[in-house]
């Protein structure tokens, strides 16, 4: 049996963790980790108490905060594009008044209210 295999037993067998491992036989955590979670893909064994506790349930929680984060935002985006869409909305109506004033005024008053393009300033 070589290390790795007797580390792997190891783990399963006394339940310590992958600092303990690493500390005992002088090789990275996270290699322990890597070894482990591929021996149980390939031998299809569920997660032990310990990887659940420590890696899984708070990697779980972070991953469902952050949907509950991103389906806030994306709520709160909805209410602000609703609110900037009425408010064009008004804009556009504002303007289309504004241009039939002009309008009304330059037909009824006999006055060019409009600049013409390229018309220079009076000088006085």
């Amino acid at each position: 049996m070589d290390l790795r295999d007797r580390i792997i037993q190891e783990y399963f067998a006394t339940g310590c963790g992958y600092r303990q491992l690493a500390a005992k036989y002088g090789i990275s955590r996270t290699v322990i980790s890597r070894w482990v979670l591929v021996y149980q893909e390939v031998h299809n064994l569920p997660a032990t108490e310990l990887q659940r506790k420590h890696y899984r349930e708070p990697m779980e929680r972070k991953k469902k905060e952050k949907e509950k984060d991103e389906s806030q935002d994306k709520s709160e985006l909805l209410v602000k594009i609703a609110m900037l869409e009425k408010q064009l909305k008004h804009e556009h109506l504002r303007s289309e008044v504004l241009e039939t004033l002009i309008n009304v005024a330059e037909k009824e008053l006999n006055i060019n209210i409009r600049k013409k393009p390229g018309t220079q300033q009076s000088s006085k």
